[in-house]
C-alpha cells in the first residue's frame, strides 16, 4: 500500500513536469540551432566593449556610448567565458540566453498549473519559441532580455491578482530577473507599474506594495544607481548632457516609419486578443489578460521610443502573440474563429523573423565588397551616422575598430544647426570636438580602410565626409589614403604611414 501511494506520487510528478520538458526540449533545439550565425550590429558593439574594457578601456572615456552600463556588464562573463574557452563570443552569448530562457520557463510552469497539462505543454513551447526564436537576428538585445524576464513576472502578478501561495524564494527570483531586465532601459518600467496599476485595480483593499519581487525590484534599483554614481560618473556627466544635446534627432523620420512589419503584425494580434474581452472576462482566462497588460505596455514603450528599429517592437509582438497563445490554451470552447485564426496569427512572428534572417538590410554589397582583402586584426575606420553600418562587420570580421564612436549619429544634429545659422553655440562646439577626437583615434589606431558613407553623384542625402575635411588635421590624414572604390560607400585605403600620434592614445584599444 506504500510502495503504490509511492509510486503514484513519483508518477504524478512526472506528469506535473512534462510540459516543462517539452518547452525545454524546444529551447535546446532552437538554442543549438543558434549558435552558428552572428549578432545584429547593437550586439556586436556591445560585445565589442566587453573584450575592450577587459583590456583596459575606460567606458564613456575611452569609448562614447549613450547606454547605461548594465548591458555592458553583463556581456562581461560573455567575453570571458569565450576568451577562456577560445571560441567566439556570439556561440557563448547564444547558449547563455538559452539557460535564461529555460529558467524563464520553469518559473512560469510553476505558476501556471491552472492550465491543462496538454494546453500547458503547447503554451510553453510556443513560449519558447518566441522567447528564443522569434528574436533570432537580435539575440541578447536588450528587448529579447526583457522579453524573457517579464514571462514569469506576469505570471507571478498574475498568482498575486488570485491571492494565490507563492514560495518567497520564487517571487524574490522573479523579481531579480524581471527588475535586471526593467534596468535596462528607463522606458521599460512603464511595464511594471502597468501590472501593478493592474494588480491594485482587481485586489484593492487587499493590494500589498511590500512583497519580495517589488523589494526585489527597487533594491535592484537603488544598488544600481550607486553602482553607477560609483564607478561609471562618466555617464552622468559626459554621456547624458550628449544624449540631451544631439540625440533628439536620432529617431524615425515621420509616425509612419513606426508601422513596419513586426509592430504591425503585434498591433493586430493585440487587437485580435482585446477584441475577445468577453473570454478574459470573468477570470476564464486570467493568463492572457494579464499578457495583455504587457503587451499594451510595450506597445506604449515602443511608440515613445520613436525609433522605428524592428528589434524595438520585439517584446510588443512577443506579449501579443503569447497573449493569444495564452486565451487558446485556457479558454474551454473558443470561437471557431479564433480556432481557425489563431494557430495562423501565431505563426506569423516566426515567418517574420525568418524572412528578416534570409534577407538582411546588412552587410550590403557594396559593404562587402569594399572588405574584400581584408585579414582578422586588420583595423578598420567608419565616417557615417548609421552606427549599424560599421558593427554588421566589425565583430564579425574580427577587425580592430579605431574610432571611440559606434557611429556618428550626433553629426546630424551638428549640421542642422548649422543649415540653422549656429544658434546653439555648444553643437557647434560638439561637431569641432569629434572631427579632433577622430583625428586622435586614427593617429594613434591608423586604419587599414576607411569606409565613408556618402550620397552617390547626383543623389540627395547627407554626406558627412565635407565637414570632415575642413579641418585640416583631418584633411592631412586623409593624404596617407589612396581612394579604392566609390559607391554608397567611398573607400580608401592607407598608402602611406601615418606621422606618430603626438597626444596620449586610449587606453585598451
Amino acid at each position: 500500500m506504500c510502495a503504490a501511494t509511492i509510486t503514484e506520487q513519483q508518477q504524478q510528478r512526472v506528469t506535473v513536469w512534462r510540459p516543462l520538458w517539452f518547452a525545454l526540449a524546444v529551447t535546446a533545439l532552437v538554442t543549438a540551432l543558434r549558435m552558428t550565425g552572428t549578432v545584429d550590429s547593437d550586439v556586436a558593439w556591445q560585445l565589442w566593449i566587453a573584450q575592450r574594457m577587459h583590456a583596459g578601456a575606460d567606458l564613456y572615456r575611452d569609448i562614447i556610448e549613450t547606454n547605461p552600463p548594465l548591458w555592458f556588464w553583463m556581456a562581461a562573463p560573455v567575453e570571458r567565458a569565450s576568451a577562456l574557452l577560445h571560441v567566439q563570443p556570439e556561440p557563448v552569448l547564444a547558449v547563455l540566453i538559452g539557460a535564461v530562457v529555460g529558467l524563464s520557463l520553469a518559473a512560469t510552469d510553476r505558476l501556471i498549473r491552472h492550465i491543462r497539462e496538454k494546453h500547458r505543454a503547447l503554451f510553453l513551447g510556443y513560449a519558447a519559441l518566441v522567447l528564443a526564436a522569434v528574436p533570432w537576428m537580435h539575440l541578447g538585445q536588450r528587448e529579447q532580455i526583457v522579453l524573457i524576464a517579464t514571462l514569469p513576472y506576469a505570471a507571478l502578478i498574475n498568482a498575486r491578482r488570485a491571492g494565490a501561495a507563492v514560495p518567497a524564494s520564487l517571487a524574490l527570483a522573479i523579481g531579480l530577473g524581471a527588475a535586471l531586465g526593467f534596468a535596462l532601459k528607463q522606458y521599460f518600467l512603464v511595464v511594471p507599474v502597468g501590472l501593478e496599476l493592474w494588480l491594485l485595480a482587481a485586489r484593492r483593499k487587499n493590494w500589498r506594495a511590500v512583497r519580495p519581487e517589488t523589494v526585489a525590484i527597487v533594491a535592484v534599483g537603488l544598488v544600481y544607481s550607486a553602482l553607477i554614481l560609483v564607478f561609471e560618473r562618466d555617464f552622468l556627466t559626459t554621456i547624458v548632457p550628449l544624449i540631451r544635446l544631439a540625440y533628439g534627432v536620432f529617431g524615425a523620420p515621420s509616425l509612419r516609419y513606426m508601422f513596419g512589419p513586426f509592430a504591425i503584425l503585434g498591433l493586430l494580434m493585440l487587437a485580435v486578443v482585446a477584441a475577445q474581452a468577453r473570454l478574459i472576462s470573468g477570470r476564464r482566462a486570467p493568463l492572457a489578460e494579464v499578457l495583455l497588460v504587457c503587451a499594451v505596455a510595450f506597445a506604449a514603450v515602443y511608440f515613445v521610443q520613436f525609433k522605428g528599429w524592428p528589434y524595438h517592437a520585439l517584446p510588443l509582438i512577443g506579449f501579443s502573440s503569447l497573449a493569444l497563445a495564452a486565451l487558446l490554451a485556457e479558454v474551454e470552447t473558443p470561437s471557431p474563429i479564433l480556432r481557425i485564426s489563431g494557430p495562423v496569427l501565431l505563426a506569423w512572428p516566426l515567418f517574420l523573423s525568418a524572412e528578416e534572417q534570409l534577407n538582411p538590410a546588412l552587410p550590403s554589397p557594396d559593404l562587402k565588397a569594399a572588405l574584400v582583402g581584408l585579414k582578422p586584426g586588420d583595423t578598420v575606420g567608419f565616417l557615417t551616422t548609421e552606427t549599424a553600418v560599421p558593427w554588421s562587420v566589425t565583430l564579425q570580421g574580427r577587425y580592430r575598430y579605431a574610432s571611440r564612436y559606434n557611429g556618428y549619429w550626433m553629426m546630424r544634429a551638428v549640421l542642422r544647426n548649422e543649415l540653422a545659422g549656429g544658434r546653439d553655440p555648444r553643437l557647434t562646439k560638439l561637431g569641432r570636438a569629434i572631427v579632433t577626437q577622430t583625428v586622435s583615434d586614427f593617429g594613434c589606431t591608423p586604419p587599414r580602410r576607411i569606409f565613408v558613407s556618402r550620397p552617390r553623384p547626383g543623389e540627395d542625402g547627407f554626406d558627412i565626409l565635407p565637414f570632415f575635411q575642413r579641418d585640416p588635421r583631418f584633411g592631412e590624414l586623409l593624404s596617407h589614403y589612396r581612394i579604392l572604390s566609390r559607391t554608397s560607400l567611398e573607400t580608401y585605403e592607407l598608402a602611406t604611414p601615418l606621422p606618430r600620434p603626438a597626444g596620449p592614445c586610449r587606453d585598451g584599444i
